[in-house]
């Protein structure tokens, strides 16, 4: 990762903003997304679920990282019966995450990392 996406990434968290980095999408509808928030100068990482998302959305915004590594806005908006969440700047009813890894994929990484071999 080049020092250029890594000072971006860098701006974004300490901006307030979280970066989503993984997303459970069942049939057009978020169950869970992995993501990173600034907190005591540290990027802090947790898994949420739609709910929490919706009611935490911060002032600032939420990012997801895109497969070229660049933050790219989330925008929330209401639907006839849910809240839904896009990237691509249509309103389809349906959440889309710019096509981000599943949290599963995303914990496996994380325990691959971790071994001891």
């Amino acid at each position: 990762m080049n020092g250029k996406m890594i000072e971006k990434l860098s701006a974004v968290l300490k901006g307030g903003s979280p970066i989503i980095t993984a997303a459970d999408v069942k049939h057009g509808v978020m169950e869970q997304v992995q993501l990173y928030f600034e907190a005591d100068g540290e990027a802090v990482m947790d898994v949420i679920n739609k709910d929490d998302l919706v009611q935490n959305f911060p002032d600032e915004g939420v990012y997801v990282l895109n497969k070229n590594g660049n933050p790219v806005k989330l925008v929330m908006f209401e639907g006839e019966e849910d809240m839904y969440f896009r990237t691509d700047g249509s309103t389809e009813e349906a959440d889309e995450f710019a096509d981000v890894p599943s949290v599963t994929f995303m914990n496996a990484v994380e325990a691959i990392s971790m071994m001891k071999l």
